[in-house]
């Protein structure tokens, strides 16, 4: 869901301070969707003040997702409302984006996934809002203690929700991700891309089986035009589509990885772009969709780090996201495949 969108009018990325300078001109309440914590002595240093933050985006993780400022205003009592309005408490310290993630990553059990962050500067002080989408694999703990959304404030999960979340869990954390590992040509003047698939099971007590994933590119894979049929079995879409049904088991601390080569020559790649599709599933888990688009115009690509070729990503995302995201209906899929 776009919280963002709803609060701001605005996707995350494009938030600026004025957008959040203008939404507390007027005096906000928390709701179990949004939560504000200003940066402030009076909640200890830095690291006890990030604590604070920490645990708000595992009570997202295991309530219904929302949004959480970091560097609000501070709340005044107001009988029985704390009204949050006027001047920023912003942070005056930043973490690098990268560095904020994996230390959240760390801190939460099991990892979460769906936390995005827009860290904006004004004059030497920082403002970070979060985005949490609502996790499938809750419930989340930090610090050895599970926590939760209730009545607009971040508590303590009661156990009767602990239950009910961990009831919920049908399915396990599967992710899978394209590496580029090699980019070159041979002496006939084709292209040559090695790419790696690898594929994580991020459930730490829950085994997956039976996965099966398939990389759909416009470019052919090698293997499609050997002599041998056993190797041969594998590819199909005349040699643009490899599938993969051979991964019996997935445990977690232990990913499956396999490499293939594409070939090609980059003046038959429409504008120098090359699309990969990676989908990929498992009996209990669900459809999950990785896609990249390569541009082969950029120069200079070193040969054995070719990353930069990336343009674009969108790394698992379940199929129902997908479909809602294309807008596609119960109706017009039986339309189109069953003609009806």
């Amino acid at each position: 869901m776009n919280f963002s969108e709803t609060y701001f009018a605005k996707n995350l990325e494009d938030l600026i301070i004025t957008d959040i300078t203008n939404y507390f001109a007027t005096a906000k309440e928390e709701s179990t969707k949004i939560e504000f914590k200003a940066f402030h002595a009076q909640f200890g240093n830095f690291n006890k003040n990030l604590e604070g933050v920490i645990r708000g985006l595992c009570a997202f993780l295991n309530s219904e997702g929302g949004i959480l400022i970091w560097g609000a205003p501070l709340g005044v009592k107001n009988g029985d409302q704390i009204l949050f309005q006027g001047a920023l408490s912003l942070v005056d310290q930043l973490l690098d984006k990268d560095m904020l993630i994996s230390k959240i990553s760390d801190s939460i059990a099991p990892l979460p996934i769906g936390i995005n962050v827009k860290i904006i500067e004004d004059n030497g002080s920082y403002l970070y809002v979060f985005e949490i989408q609502r996790s499938n694999y809750s419930p989340h703990q930090y610090k050895n203690t599970y926590w939760a959304r209730l009545d607009g404030q971040t508590k303590p999960a009661p156990h009767y929700l602990i239950e009910a979340l961990f009831k919920k869990i049908s399915y396990p954390n599967i992710e899978a991700y394209i590496n580029l590992d090699r980019f070159g040509n041979y002496p006939d003047g084709r292209n040559f891309l090695d790419i790696s698939i690898l594929t994580f099971n991020f459930s730490e007590l829950q085994n997956e089986y039976d996965i099966t994933y398939r990389v759909i590119s416009s470019a052919i894979f090698e293997g499609a035009t050997s002599a041998n049929p056993n190797i041969r079995r594998h590819y199909d879409m005349a040699g643009h589509q490899f599938k993969n049904d051979a991964i019996r088991i997935l445990h977690f601390g232990a990913p499956d990885i396999t490499s293939q080569k594409l070939l090609f020559n980059i003046g038959d790649l429409p504008n120098g772009e090359m699309d990969l599709v990676l989908h990929f599933g498992g009996k209990q888990s669900p459809l999950k969709f990785s896609e990249y688009k390569l541009n082969f115009n950029i120069q200079g690509i070193p040969a054995e780090n070719p990353l930069a070729l990336i343009t674009s990503k969108k790394e698992n995302t379940l199929a129902s996201d997908k479909q809602k995201e294309l807008g596609t209906t119960r109706e017009n899929l039986l339309k189109d495949l069953l003609k009806r």
